[in-house]
């Protein structure tokens, strides 16, 4: 006499009834939804957090930048390129011309 396969047994049994069929079918989409889902939710995770990143690199590049602003704009910088570089000076009062508008 010959043995039954045991896993035919199973899978000819879950397959005779529609309903349980039916049930095994939606319990493997959703184990596949949650997959899916699951690997989206980390690709999400990942683009953020390099956007976060990329926002603080954008942060500190803004700061030095404010910092080289204030030291370019310093009025004894400026006064001191002029009067060296230039060869510039303050205007004394005799040199001074006022303009009047009618």
């Amino acid at each position: 006499m010959r043995q039954p396969n045991l896993f035919a047994e199973i899978v000819g049994g879950l397959f005779r009834e529609k309903f349980t069929s039916g049930l095994l079918f939606l319990i493997l989409v959703s184990a596949l939804a949650v997959v899916q889902v699951t690997h989206l939710s980390r690709q999400e995770l990942i683009q953020q957090d390099k956007l976060l990143q990329q926002r603080d690199e954008y942060d500190l590049q803004w700061r030095y930048l404010l910092v080289e602003q204030e030291f370019y704009a310093q009025h004894a910088r400026i006064e001191d390129i002029a009067s060296k570089k230039l060869q510039m000076k303050r205007p004394d009062s005799k040199d001074e011309q006022v303009v009047i508008l009618p």
